[in-house]
């Protein structure tokens, strides 16, 4: 959980009984520390939320069902906390984070998906909250059926009594498990082929064959013609002999 100190302008984070203080990104030396060092009188086993209220100017700590009051100035808590959480009119216990409006007339309390909008003026959280954070902040569409209720029954929302196995019909239950598996394996695949594919390939089919043709006879071509110039002209070897037998 994060925390900015006004006081001294630095950020502090904390997790379970224990608080680092960071300069921006860099980690202050001596740190972590224990939560008692931190002050008198808040709790120091752990710290859910905190937050530096400006309308009182105050830092306010969060934890479980109660809150404390804090003056960064003196490091201790004020008389009479810790106090119920329900003084915030409108918020749940176990508060996660918690931030100011910019303008400060509000606050906005968060919890798991969802979060609240208090009225700082009058201390009350506004009506149709919570809101949720995953639509609201994240620009995110939430489709939710109220219908099933997944978390607390996994099964899709079949209870105990719609159960075959419950009621002690587990033959039914396995006959439907055996046609389900027969249904399964008679499922047929079909692969649709776009004509203009068909097209393609048999133009390639036919255009490839043809092509292997012509090269072969282009390549017995040029070997006829070669062994045709290697052969010496009859006429020459006609002349030859006459030559021969003329000395």
């Amino acid at each position: 959980m994060l925390h900015m100190n006004v006081m001294t302008g630095k950020f502090v984070f904390f997790k379970g009984s224990r608080y680092w203080v960071f300069r921006e990104a860099d980690l202050e030396p001596g740190y972590p520390q224990e939560l008692f060092h931190y002050g008198q009188g808040i709790p120091t086993d752990r710290i859910e939320t905190a937050i530096w209220w400006e309308p009182a100017g105050h830092t306010y700590f969060f934890r479980g069902n109660q809150y404390w009051r804090f003056k960064e100035e003196t490091r201790l808590v004020d008389e009479g906390y810790p106090k119920p959480v329900s003084v915030w009119n409108g918020i749940p216990a176990s508060i996660k984070g918690a931030f100011l409006s910019e303008d400060g007339e509000y606050t906005y309390f968060y919890k798991g998906t969802q979060y609240w909008k208090l009225d700082n003026a009058k201390l009350q959280v506004e009506k149709g909250y919570p809101k949720s954070i995953v639509k609201d902040f994240m620009g995110c569409t939430v489709y939710w059926s109220p219908d099933v209720d997944t978390d607390s029954n996994p099964d899709g929302g079949k209870g105990a009594d719609e159960d075959p196995t419950v009621n002690g019909d587990s033959s039914h239950e396995d006959g439907k498990e055996e046609e389900d598996e027969e249904k399964d394996k008679e499922i047929d695949v079909v692969v649709k082929v776009n004509d203009r594919d068909d097209h393609v390939l048999t133009l390639v089919l036919i255009t490839v064959p043809l092509v292997l043709i012509l090269c072969i006879l282009g390549v017995i071509y040029v070997i006829i013609s070669t062994l045709q110039n290697k052969e010496t002209p009859k006429l020459l070897v006609h002349c030859k002999r006459s030559l021969q037998e003329w000395v």
